[in-house]
């Protein structure tokens, strides 16, 4: 058996695999052959014959006669599917499972015999790479210029590595490329992952049971996890459920599972259970998935062994019908997981014990930074042999679910080519998408890609999905590293310069080196690759090269398709407009009274009173950055903010105001909130405080109640005194509500408020 042969690049049949070519068939023969089809094709039959049809006619220029197995009479043909050609030549569709293909040439007729799946189907996009049509993205097609082709000269079987495969790049939202590439479909799933809340919704049972949901602290809060132990919960959930599966029957897997945060239950019996199977918390939802898959014999019941429910549970064993999902959101990803995280090394072990139907989800990229370098290529082949080797036969490989992004047709390329074949070879495969799909450009961008690795690998950094440029600017974005990259970029810009569509495609590649310069720039000031310095007076202005940049960078995503920076939040527009913000700020900043002035601290921020000086050193946060603040916003936890501005000397105002950042995606989730008010008072001596001034923030925090706070990226305390006011000190008091509310998944855990500079005019 030979698997995976799609993954070999153009030029590898010709000298990794000569023995499976036969004699040369030419353009103008080609032509001459014909595509057979059973008598009562199925649809999936069907469609095999017409795509073969359709790209045969890109090479022979003439549409291929298409004919019912019963109206065939002689001549060379192509016979797709399972034909009786093909059993009277004993291929052994059991073999093939549901999506492996065989090709079984015999004399100038090739049979493409195929699995209960789509195995047909993928027989024939494996034929169209073998003879060397590629499929780079969903809009890039490549077709060889030929005038002639070979067909196989010898038997072939090829059966996918994996059970299940799919990842969530753009492109295999499109069904071409996701045929072409012989990804599993999703509609096999009625439900997909964090399904506890659409089955026992909390809007619908939270006010009359709120025992169905986790005890926290001595309470219950609706909208975090179920409470497994009680049975009523279990009879609503299978009742729910049952609606559900009558509404899609053709649906194989139904996932429930957690929803997404940590406020699993802590109430007597739950924690009973727990200490039951093994002192987990995956040993409550083990039971009670358990038992819901009872319910559904037909059906495989998924579950996530995610976050607090990682480890596996004891003395307990899956259902035969149970499916365990297993994440891996922890590791670090400069080398493989088996290496990064022995502890999930351990769970995936633990879990093979108790089922033998676990899907992988694994990450893949940088989710914080959607656009940033994440040299984690390296890692993706030993990964998914490592999963193989440990009884896993379903994958999703998470990546970027909006559009563009780092590398993002390479990425899909290559995941979807190691889950079809974990054993090929992965540095063939980039070569051949490197190559192909930017041409006299792909030398250096693959030299850009090794560099970055090696510098990753030398310096010892520990790569997180949810890191940034910034955490990695002393390592592989260190500034002699970043120099070299953008050299090679120069060089492969040069190389494609006479091609527009493919200078496009090399621009698009360089944008996360953009991105990086951006961010590791906004952190620094006064130094070479800072957005910001002094002048010699003293005074803070955005350089002009950064200020460029920034336009260049929004302006490249926008060509590229990127719909999103950051992952859940900031589009290109919204990135501009953050920096905006800060361009206009700080230049309004320099003639501002409050530029410069000391603060007295009467409650210290995080980082003490030195952090409070920020507030008026003119340099603004980009709010783009809400996620993971950029250290130009000022923090207070769990406390109010409490101040005094000394202007110097007795000064005109006329107006006041703060700036505060605010959680643009998962309020419910996030405990970043805007304060509750702000208060404005003056003085002349610093002991005599006129009445204060009271700013409400307008916005009602609770996403439930109001959905468009995430609307809100900043929210702006503006004072207008109304006549010119004499003032040298202004005191100021920022209201936190200091603890998350009982609306919050996290209840009771310390509010955090950021500001930026206050601004007197």
């Amino acid at each position: 058996m030979i698997a995976g042969f799609t993954v070999l690049p153009h030029t590898a049949w010709a000298t990794g695999a000569a023995s499976q070519e036969g004699e040369p068939v030419s353009v103008e023969k080609l032509a001459e052959y014909q595509i057979v089809v059973p008598d009562q094709a199925s649809p999936l039959e069907q469609q095999a014959v017409e795509r073969l049809q359709k790209y045969l006619a890109e090479i022979s220029r003439r549409n291929l006669v298409l004919k019912k197995e019963g109206d065939y009479r002689s001549g060379p043909a192509f016979f797709i599917g399972q034909t009786r050609y093909a059993k009277k030549r004993n291929v052994d569709f059991k073999e093939l499972g549901e999506d492996g293909f065989a090709f079984h040439p015999d004399a100038e007729n090739l049979i493409i015999a195929g699995g209960i799946g789509k195995g047909t189907l993928y027989g024939v996009y494996g034929l169209l790479e073998l003879l060397g049509f590629r499929m780079y993205t969903s809009t890039s097609l490549d077709i060889p210029n030929v005038r002639s082709i070979r067909l196989p000269k010898n038997a072939l079987v090829v059966v996918p590595g994996m059970q299940y495969r799919t990842t969530s790049y753009r492109d295999t939202r499109d069904p071409e490329y996701t045929n072409w590439h012989g990804l599993s479909s999703r509609d096999d799933w009625g439900l997909f992952v964090h399904t506890f809340n659409e089955l026992v919704p909390p809007d619908r049972y939270g006010k009359a049971h709120p025992e169905y949901f986790s005890l926290i602290n001595g309470t219950r809060l609706p909208g975090t996890q179920l409470c497994l132990s009680n049975r009523e919960v279990l009879a609503v959930l299978i009742a729910n459920l049952k609606e559900k599966i009558a509404a899609k029957p053709a649906a194989t897997y139904w996932s429930v599972s957690q929803n997404d945060n940590d406020q699993y239950c802590r109430c007597e019996a739950c924690s009973q259970l727990n200490t039951k199977y093994g002192g987990v918390p995956s040993g409550s939802i083990l039971y009670f998935v358990n038992d819901v898959a009872k319910a559904f014999p037909g059906k495989v019941i998924s579950t996530l062994a995610y976050w607090y429910s990682r480890t596996a549970p004891s003395n307990l064993q899956a259902e035969r019908n149970v499916n365990i999902m297993l994440c891996n959101i922890e590791s670090r990803r400069q080398a493989p997981v088996f290496e990064t995280d022995p502890a999930f090394s351990n769970d995936l072990i633990a879990w093979g014990k108790l089922s033998g139907n676990i899907l992988i989800w694994d990450y893949n990229i940088q989710f914080a930074n959607l656009v940033s370098p994440f040299p984690n290529l390296h890692t993706i082949k030993p990964n998914i042999q490592f999963y193989q080797e440990h009884r896993v036969n379903s994958l999703f490989m998470q990546a970027n679910g909006q559009g563009g992004g780092e590398m993002a047709g390479l990425r899909a390329y290559l995941i979807c080519k190691l889950m079809w074949n974990p054993e090929a070879d992965d540095n063939a495969i980039m070569n051949d998408y490197l190559n192909g799909y930017y041409g006299p450009a792909g030398h250096y961008i693959r030299q850009y890609i090794d560099k970055m690795r090696e510098s990753l690998v030398t310096s010892g950094y520990k790569l997180d999905i949810f890191g940034s440029p910034e955490n990695a600017k002393d390592a592989y974005l260190a500034p002699d590293m970043m120099k070299a990259y953008n050299t090679l970029f120069d060089q492969a810009e040069q190389a494609v310069q006479k091609s527009p569509q493919l200078l496009t495609r090399v621009k698009a590649a360089r944008l996360p080196i953009m991105y990086a310069t951006i961010q590791i720039g906004r952190n620094e000031v006064d130094t070479p690759r800072s957005m910001f310095a002094h002048t010699a007076e003293g005074t803070v202005f955005a350089k002009p090269e950064m200020k460029l940049l920034v336009h260049q960078f929004v302006s490249g995503c926008k060509q590229d398709g990127v719909t999103l920076v950051r992952e859940r939040s900031t589009s290109p527009d919204d990135y501009q407009a953050s920096y905006d913000r800060v361009f206009t700020k700080i230049a309004e900043m320099q003639r501002a009274p409050s530029f410069g002035k000391s603060i007295t601290s009467v409650t210290f921020p995080e980082g003490g009173a030195d952090a409070a000086q920020r507030l008026t050193d003119g340099i603004f946060g980009s709010w783009e950055s809400w996620s993971a603040p950029d250290p130009h916003w000022v923090a207070y936890k769990g406390k109010h903010m409490d101040f005094i501005l000394d202007l110097g000397a007795i000064t005109d105002i006329r107006s006041i105001n703060m700036d505060f950042l605010n959680a643009q995606a998962q309020p419910e989730w996030n405990v970043m909130v805007l304060p509750e008010y702000l208060t404005y008072a003056t003085s002349t001596d610093g002991k005599t405080f006129s009445d204060e001034v009271k700013v409400r923030n307008p916005n009602n925090p609770n996403p439930k109640e109001n959905p468009d706070i995430v609307k809100v990226p900043v929210q702006s305390f503006q004072a207008s005194l109304g006549s010119v006011v004499k003032a040298r000190y202004i005191k100021v008091h920022g209201e936190s509500i200091l603890r998350m509310p009982s609306w919050h998944i996290r209840a009771g855990s310390p509010a955090w408020i950021y500001t930026d500079q206050i601004v007197v005019a």
